[in-house]
């Protein structure tokens, strides 16, 4: 609706209760924070003909108005705090404490004990750089907050993080920046549980202490995993404005938004490390956003040849949905662990050969597929997949399609404990890597 404004336009969007909050920083975040909206009680999605007449007419005498009064200004100017917060206590304990109630109520951190963000702490981060404090490095989605080094350092430094860590985080907090048209702006936004990963590739992963094993979760062995991944989404919540029931609409939610930092086990692996595949040396040190949109464990209680695991990974491979349009852009991400990686590149596979063959058995029930969106007057199908009309459900249902549009929508890494135990993550094709080593000081 602001891109119609823009163009000479009136427009006044239906937004459904749920997502008035969401309206109000939208509209403040992308440059018409005036911008005038209608609420209606419920969300159009799933809603009938019939019920979607009873949600709107009521409506209507509010659209007018909108349209030919101007009306009350929706998005009221953000009033920025000041800079520097005074917590006082008993003593340091009891002003820490009386400094994370203030930032839980006002949605600051991410439910857990924050640290202090003093001056001190910040400089320190300052200190692991090469930037200067008021560089900006970029602005951040989906709100578009500019991210100074000096905001970036006060993130970082309420998720506890060292010195050594901040050109890790200023690199992905650059990265996700460079996720599509508008920093996976739509997806951070959207009601689906979307999640950044973040991957660290390179000598930095070593020598940071970055987990490429066991990496996903809790406990001493991921603690640098879990330090880098918090100060990234603070980062993302503080600078983005990624503020739950505001601009991030998660229907559910997930817990991969508790985002993880870890690392490719390039020493386990029988091929060339993924930032190696994206154009970089071997020796330099990267860092990769994907954007997660769930996460399946695939287990192999037997096979002992390349094809015999692969086509099991292949089957976990095909939970999920395909869209119709003109393109069928999803990508899934591969975490392969050794016990799998190692048998499959010693029997002859390359990486590229690996996801050719995982694509080619990778297939499923069309029919199932799409039971998600009906396809009669389905604006999101396109002109040739128009034909599926025509058939009976009985016979959608008996045509087998590739889950993906192409092998090279498979992205295969190496991580992971000696387990048969892969992990499969459907994502968005918006994936960056960007180098660290330039930020170091």
């Amino acid at each position: 609706m602001i891109e119609v404004e823009k163009m000479g336009r009136p427009a006044v969007p239906l937004v459904s209760g749920r997502f008035e909050g969401d309206a109000v920083a939208s509209s403040r975040a992308f440059g018409m924070p005036g911008l005038q909206f209608v609420v209606v009680p419920r969300i159009y999605r799933n809603l009938n003909p019939e019920e979607s007449v009873r949600n709107t007419e009521p409506a209507f005498g509010d659209l007018v108005r909108a349209l030919t009064t101007g009306g009350p200004d929706s998005g009221a100017e953000h009033q920025d705090p000041g800079e520097v917060d005074r917590f006082e206590g008993a003593d340091r304990l009891d002003a820490l404490l009386r400094m994370n109630d203030e930032y839980l109520a006002r949605d600051l951190g991410d439910g857990f004990p924050l640290m202090a963000a003093t001056r001190e702490a910040v400089d320190d981060l300052l200190e692991g750089v090469s930037l200067p404090p008021d560089h900006v490095v970029c602005d951040v989605p989906p709100g578009f907050g500019l991210a100074t080094v000096e905001k970036i350092a006060a993130n970082a430094a309420l998720a506890g993080a060292r010195r050594e860590h901040m050109p890790v985080i200023v690199a992905a907090v650059k990265a996700l920046s460079q996720v599509g048209p508008h920093g996976g702006k739509s997806l951070l936004m959207s009601t689906s549980p979307n999640a950044p990963l973040l991957m660290v590739n390179g000598p930095a992963a070593a020598e940071l202490g970055i987990n490429a094993r066991s990496a996903l979760g809790p406990g001493r062995d991921n603690a640098v995993n879990i330090t880098i991944g918090r100060a990234f989404f603070l980062c993302l919540k503080n600078i983005g404005y990624w503020y739950p029931n505001r601009m991030d609409m998660d229907t559910i939610g997930t817990t991969r938004k508790f985002i993880m930092c870890i690392a490719e086990n390039e020493n386990a692996s029988p091929w060339e490390p993924y930032h190696v595949d994206q154009g970089f040396e071997r020796g330099s040190s990267t860092v990769s956003v994907f954007i997660t949109d769930g996460e399946l464990d695939v287990q192999d209680q037997g096979n002992d040849t390349a094809e015999g695991l692969l086509k099991t990974i292949a089957y976990g491979c095909t939970f999920g949905n395909r869209g119709l349009g003109e393109r069928h852009t999803r990508e899934t991400l591969i975490l392969m662990p050794p016990d799998v990686a190692g048998p499959v590149g010693a029997q002859g596979f390359t990486k590229r050969g690996a996801a050719e063959f995982i694509h080619t058995h990778a297939n499923a029930s069309l029919g199932k597929m799409i039971q998600y969106m009906p396809l009669e007057g389905e604006a999101r199908v396109a002109a040739h997949w128009r034909w599926l009309e025509n058939l009976t459900e009985e016979q959608r249902l008996n045509i087998t399609a590739p889950v993906l549009e192409s092998a090279d929508r498979y992205r295969i890494l190496v991580v992971g404990a000696d387990r048969a135990k892969t992990s499969v993550m459907p994502t968005s094709p918006e994936t960056t890597t960007v180098g660290i080593d330039q930020y170091r000081p």
